[in-house]
């Protein structure tokens, strides 16, 4: 059990900070209850906190004000804690979008979390990861102007720079002792639901991007195709893994390619067009 109250601003899921807030109140207040609680809060149901920790209930605007209220929050701890509640909430990429932004403006955020902007950045942003793998291709020079002049579609060279800035401070990429940008290897974690909004931008975008290629690109210089099947369960999951190895094959030949000179995306989309046909009414 923590000895110290729970602090807000290092939690990315508003439940698990109420969960070990109410330990840290029983253990610490032995007055506290899922009851007391309600009635410092002004909700009638005496079990409303377990329910929005049991993910049974949501928190509305009002409920959030009560909520910041009951656990004596200040100012900023109870706008965090809004934004919080709004992102885990959220139900559209558009909002998550959103709200992911406002977490990371929070200068508590920041100071806990340095890297916290830059992860976002570096999945937000499409051409972050293309840039990161032009470095080790023939003939590339670590000139945001040049680079720029590289992407499709076309990019500035400040933006350029801000990417270079993005792949330094997250140590993917670092200067060796010749000035030269070189690849450096690095762990980028993905897992809270701040930086898994940069990936779905991600995901979205280059999805999209695929779509514009068909009229940006002559037929010899691109390869889209898509067939519609019907599936089992199983063969829906024999099919999915098929998928996972042949990446791990496309990578294995990128790695081993010593004459790289283009960058290209490779997306695997996978997805129902339907519900179970056969769902078992008569």
């Amino acid at each position: 059990m923590q000895e110290n109250k729970p602090y807000v601003f290092v939690y990315i899921n508003y439940r698990d900070y109420l969960k070990e807030l109410v330990a840290w109140y029983k253990q610490n207040r032995p007055q506290f209850s899922y009851r007391f609680f309600s009635r410092e809060a002004g909700f009638k149901s005496p079990n409303f906190l377990k329910l929005v920790i049991d993910a049974e209930r949501n928190l509305s605007s009002e409920s959030i004000d009560k909520f910041s209220a009951a656990l004596k929050l200040n100012k900023e701890e109870s706008a965090f804690f809004r934004a919080l509640v709004n992102l885990n909430q959220a139900t559209t990429a558009a909002d998550k979008k959103y709200y992911s932004e406002e977490i990371l403006k929070f200068k508590k955020v920041i100071k806990l979390y340095p890297l916290k902007r830059a992860q976002y950045d570096y999945y937000s942003k499409w051409y972050n990861i293309t840039i990161r793998e032009m470095i080790p291709a023939r003939g590339f020079k670590n000139d945001p102007k040049w680079i720029a002049s590289k992407l499709i579609p076309p990019i500035t060279s400040t933006e350029v720079e801000k990417g270079i800035n993005t792949l330094l401070e997250l140590e993917i990429a670092k200067v060796d002792n010749k000035g030269n940008l070189i690849q450096a290897e690095s762990t980028i974690t993905t897992g809270d639901q701040v930086s898994s909004s940069a990936v779905v931008q991600y995901h979205q975008t280059m999805i999209k991007m695929a779509a514009e290629s068909i009229e940006r690109f002559r037929g010899n210089e691109r390869e889209i195709s898509s067939t519609t099947v019907a599936l089992s369960s199983e063969k829906f999951l024999q099919i999915q893994q098929m998928i996972r190895d042949f990446r791990k094959q496309v990578l294995a030949v990128a790695e081993g390619d010593g004459a790289r000179e283009k960058i290209y995306q490779l997306n695997f989309q996978l997805y129902p067009l339907t519900e179970i046909i056969d769902d078992g009414e008569k």
